[in-house]
Parts: C-alpha cells; sequence; structure tokens
C-alpha cells in the first residue's frame, strides 16, 4: 500500500476512524493488527515472517535480558531471513564467478521492509544487552515498535528507547494535525511531482547508457540525485507525519543534505537514522578493535557495509568504498575541518564540490552493472555533441533545480513552523486538494518508493 495512493488514504481515514473510538487496553494489539494489514496489501503470505520475526524479536529479548551472552546467537538468528533472501543468491553468484563451479540459487524475492525490520531488531537486542536491569516490555509495545506501519517499509530506523516511552501517549493528535498534514502533502508533492517524472526521465536514460549524448548523460546524473533525493524524502517526510498525527514522534531523517560542504557532513544529514545506526552499532565497535591497527579502517569497512545493506551487489559494496575512502581523504587531509569553518563563496565552492561528488557516485549506486555505470559516466566525456540539447531533459532538469532552489526550506521543522503560521481554515482545504489531486494523479501510473527495494 503506497502512501501516495487513494488506497492508504481510505486506510488511513478508516484506521483513524477505528482507533478513536478503540478501548485504550485494545489500542496496542489494535495499531498492531492494522500494520499488517498494511504490510499484507502487497503480498500476504509474506505477512508470516513478519509474524515469525515479531515473535522471535520477543522471545529473543527475553534470553538476552537474563543473559547477556546469548546477544551474539540472538543477533545472528535476526540475520537470517535477511541473509536467505537478500544475501544468498549474492554469495553463491560471487563463488560461481570465482570458481567456474555452478551453484545453485534460491530465487527468493526479498520481501518489503526486511531489512529495516532487521536492523530494528538488532539495536533493540543490543540496547537490551547494554541495560540488564531494565525488563523488555510485553508483547504488544515490541509487536508495535516493530511494525508500526508509518515505519514499517522504509524507515526511518527506530530506536526502543525514543519510542516505546511514547506509546501511552498513543493517540490522534488534533493539536499538531494541521502542522504535520502540511508535512505529508510536501512529502506527497515531492514523490507525486518530482521523484516519478524524474525517475522516468532517469529509467529511459539507463536503458539507453550505450548511446547517450553529453547533455543526457549529465541529465541522467543530476536527475538521479534529485529522484533518490526527493523519493526516500518523501517517504521518510510522510511516515514522520504520520506518526505525528497519531502522537508520536519520529526522529528526523534528512536535514538539506545537498546543502552540505563534504561527503562526511551529507551523511550527518542524509538518512541521518541509518546513518546513527551503523555508527552506535557497527563503527563504534569496529573502532574499538581497529584504530590501534589502521585508525581510519573503521570507516571504510563501515561505508562497505552500508554498502551492502543498500543491495546484494558488488556496485554497492563499491559505491559504500567510495564513499568511505573519500570521507578518510575528508580527515586525512584537513579538508573536513576546513569544510566545516568556511563561509561565504568558499562554502559556496565546497558545497558545489560536495554535490558534483555524490552525483558522480549515485552511477554506481543506481547502475545494475559497472559496465553500465561506466556507459553513463563516459558519456560525458566522449560522446559529447554538446550542441544538442534533449528535449526530454528539460522538465526533469527544470524540476531539479526548482528543488534545490527551494531545499533549504525542506526540514521538517521548518516545515511545521511555516504551516503553524497559516490559519487552519485555508491551509486545511488547500492541502486536502494539493493531497487528494496528487493521489490522482499518482494513481494513474502508481511508482514505487526506490528504497522499497532495499
Amino acid at each position: 500500500m503506497l502512501f501516495q495512493l487513494p488506497s492508504f488514504l481510505l486506510f488511513f481515514l478508516i484506521f483513524c476512524a477505528l482507533f478513536a473510538f478503540c478501548p485504550r487496553r485494545l489500542q496496542l494489539s489494535f495499531v498492531t493488527i492494522s500494520s499488517l494489514i498494511f504490510y499484507a496489501w502487497w503480498y500476504p503470505p509474506a505477512v508470516l515472517l513478519l509474524i515469525a520475526m515479531i515473535v522471535g524479536c520477543w522471545l529473543m529479548l527475553r534470553l538476552v535480558w537474563r543473559d547477556r551472552r546469548k546477544l551474539a546467537p540472538c543477533v545472528f538468528v535476526s540475520l537470517i531471513p535477511l541473509g536467505l533472501y537478500k544475501y544468498t543468491d549474492f554469495l553463491f553468484e560471487t563463488v560461481e564467478g570465482l570458481s567456474g563451479i555452478q551453484t545453485p540459487r534460491l530465487g527468493w524475492a526479498l520481501p518489503l521492509g526486511v531489512s529495516f525490520v532487521t536492523f530494528t531488531i538488532i539495536s533493540y537486542l543490543v540496547d537490551t544487552a547494554r541495560q540488564p536491569g531494565k525488563k523488555p516490555p510485553g508483547f504488544w509495545p515490541t509487536a508495535v515498535y516493530l511494525t508500526f506501519f508509518p515505519h514499517l517499509i522504509a524507515g526511518p530506523i527506530l530506536r526502543a528507547r525514543h519510542i516505546l516511552p511514547q506509546l501511552p501517549q498513543l493517540a490522534i493528535a488534533r493539536a499538531s494535525l494541521m502542522p504535520n498534514l502540511a508535512l505529508f502533502t510536501v512529502g506527497m508533492l515531492k514523490k507525486v511531482l518530482v521523484a516519478d517524472p524524474v525517475g522516468a526521465y532517469v529509467d529511459q536514460a539507463y536503458a539507453a547508457h550505450a548511446t547517450l549524448s553529453g547533455w543526457e548523460s549529465v541529465a541522467a546524473i543530476f536527475g538521479f540525485s534529485i529522484q533518490i533525493y526527493c523519493d526516500f524524502s518523501a517517504y521518510s517526510d510522510m511516515a514522520i507525519a504520520l506518526a505525528g498525527m497519531l502522537g508520536i514522534a519520529f526522529p528526523e531523517n534528512f536535514r538539506s543534505p545537498y546543502g552540505s560542504a563534504s561527503i562526511g557532513e551529507i551523511w550527518r544529514r542524509w538518512h541521518i537514522t541509518l546513518s546513527f545506526w551503523l555508527r552506535d552499532y557497527v563503527f563504534k565497535p569496529l573502532h574499538v578493535y581497529l584504530h590501534k591497527y589502521a585508525r581510519h579502517l573503521s570507516i571504510v569497512v563501515t561505508m562497505m557495509l552500508s554498502g551492502l545493506w543498500h543491495g546484494a551487489a558488488w556496485t554497492f559494496v563499491l559505491w559504500g568504498l567510495a564513499h568511505g575512502l573519500i570521507m578518510v581523504a575528508e580527515t586525512v587531509s584537513g579538508y573536513a575541518r576546513f569544510s566545516a569553518t568556511a563561509s561565504g563563496w568558499r562554502r559556496w565552492l565546497c558545497i558545489l564540490c560536495t554535490f558534483l561528488t555524490w552525483s558522480v557516485l549515485t552511477v554506481i549506486f543506481r547502475s545494475p552493472s559497472l559496465s553500465v555505470a561506466h556507459d553513463v559516466a563516459t558519456g560525458v566525456i566522449y560522446r559529447g555533441n554538446w550542441g544538442y540539447w534533449p528535449d526530454a531533459a528539460t522538465v526533469p532538469v527544470l524540476l531539479g533545480i526548482g528543488l534545490l532552489l527551494l531545499h533549504p526550506l525542506d526540514q521538517i521543522a521548518k516545515i511545521r513552523s511555516m504551516a503553524a503560521l497559516v490559519p487552519t481554515v485555508i491551509l486545511a482545504p488547500v492541502l486536502l486538494m494539493l493531497c487528494v489531486g496528487c493521489s490522482v494523479i499518482a494513481s494513474m501510473q502508481p511508482a514505487n518508493f526506490y528504497y522499497f527495494d532495499f
């Protein structure tokens, strides 16, 4: 069920209507069942795996709480679904490619949201082991924490210590309804009016990767940077807004990342919940063991694992490796410190260089193979034809430029504060018309959110 489609708007209205009359003692079970229905909309049998992960997490929490030595095996068990569905065939393909020995394939499609649910479970287990004096909550709070439908498919990645204390105040938050509706509408606009049309051009360009002219390659590279941001930040905005309407504060996931002056800074402002998860559960433990031998190796390994989390392909590993090496170079050279304190034209130059670097690296991220990435990237150099401007690129480029001009305003706090300045009698009908209008447009050619594949 896609947030931007009429089916979800109807689902959410029905959910709110029933939730308003639900007895307090049944609210958590009602939210869990509703979230499972939301999840089952794509492929009902997949909900059995989700239920198994909920029950498994609840049981493992108690094992870890009683004996923290059980943490390592419980983390391993929690990784099994992700390993089977996402990485087994990748491992077989790699072994076959290196050895020439034919290997089997499972051919299992990755269920939606398994990567995000797995990371949520792991953080829950680790935090429980770190606080042995704090008894884990009951089954239904655990179930809501894992399955709450606003974040279930593509985040933000939540932490138990932030969300569980809020569950008793789960209710329709009338006071913050308009600011959150404004945030939801902004997400709807970014997804339907920017990400989807720009993505359509990018898909066509990458399909014709071997024949792209210079301008077509530039537009494709620039376009994907715009598409991936608008698509994923749109989902995050809508998820945070939906949770806010129900009285739950989700963490911020994007903070105008294309205004960053270094790759290190961009990762502190892009997919923030993933960056902090990797920092707390991968980088810090690695750094404890590696800093004596190779001071910066932990950041490189962390970014490679980040790439592998995004997709089971060597292109993603290479993409993560490139980011890790650049972040190390920024630190060693002193550029990270320089960019953090730069002002005026120097900071703008740093921002431009960072955006160009990020955009070029996204070619590896977007491409199904290194040969495709090579074709798209080198089209700028070898297939010039700079006197020809592709008409199909005009609208995507203009949408991208418009997004960048408004980018400093594209932050949760700013959107909510601006919405609070407009009288409800004016704001409400405008937002509702925009939501319904965008939903109708989206229903004509539904497009998944890009991170659903991860």
